[in-house]
């Protein structure tokens, strides 16, 4: 499979995706829902390798999708504007996604699956209140807990479905896709408040937050590049497509950087 085919499979699963989650009222008043790319890549990696892919598969990646995107929009809710009439359709949203995630589920006679995936959407929240408490963590356990948050729902999908091999790329790469996006509001001043005052809690200043981010998205990304690179059970067409990813968000830091 080429990077273009890889491509157009992501596209098309966005698009379902968006199909499922349509509201007029929100697409007016909130816009389109937060579907991370990335992970619907990170998510179809099996099927881009040549693993069986049935249309089972197709709706319980959707639905993983789908619990991202219910928690992301309520993350877009600042506490202390929880009262405007954006915010409350902000709330709204992310409701009526999750109960989208749990029609979508229902559609599929899996059991096992629903338990699982719910078993992450509790993992998730779990990390995101601690996360977010006033107590103050170390730079490690940080990541630790992002990395859980941001990775969970795939890590049961792809365990339920057998597609264990697959993991350890999965939580590697979306951890630095997430981190390299986080990265950059950071640096356009446009990161959530709550995500920025967990992480500066720990630096002195915006600065201090924003180098200890790229020292470690760098020696992460280094790292994950050189593993691809030996990585045998990858065909050539998907590690080629994901080494272009990664090197191309380690190279974006880098022109940041120098910048």
């Amino acid at each position: 499979m080429n990077a273009a085919k890889m491509e157009q499979l992501v596209l098309e699963l966005k698009d379902e995706i968006y199909t499922k989650l349509h509201h007029r009222t929100l697409l007016e008043y909130t816009g389109q829902p937060p579907v991370w790319e990335d992970q619907l890549f990170y998510l179809l990696l099996p099927k881009f390798n040549g693993e069986q892919w049935t249309e089972q598969h197709q709706v319980a990646a959707q639905s993983v999708s789908m619990i991202q995107t219910a928690l992301s929009t309520h993350d877009l809710v600042e506490e202390h504007e929880a009262i405007s009439k954006s915010q409350q359709l902000m709330v709204l949203a992310g409701d009526y996604y999750s109960g989208m995630y749990y029609a979508s589920l229902a559609a599929i006679p899996n059991v096992k699956l629903v338990r699982d995936l719910s078993d992450a959407v509790a993992e998730i929240s779990e990390n995101k209140t601690s996360f977010y408490e006033p107590n103050k963590k170390d730079f490690v356990q940080w990541i630790s807990q992002f990395e859980a948050i941001v990775t969970k729902a795939i890590e049961q999908f792809m365990n339920h479905f057998q597609f264990t091999s697959y993991i350890d790329i999965m939580k590697k790469g979306m951890l630095v896709s997430r981190l390299a996006t986080e990265l950059k509001k950071l640096q356009n001043g446009t990161s959530t408040i709550r995500f920025l005052r967990v992480l500066s809690e720990n630096f002195s200043t915006d600065e201090q937050t924003i180098d200890a981010l790229q020292l470690e998205l760098r020696s992460r990304t280094v790292v994950l590049i050189e593993e691809l690179r030996n990585e045998t059970f990858l065909t050539e067409a998907v590690k080629e497509v994901l080494l272009g990813r990664i090197e191309a968000q380690l190279h974006a830091q880098q022109m940041t950087r120098e910048g």
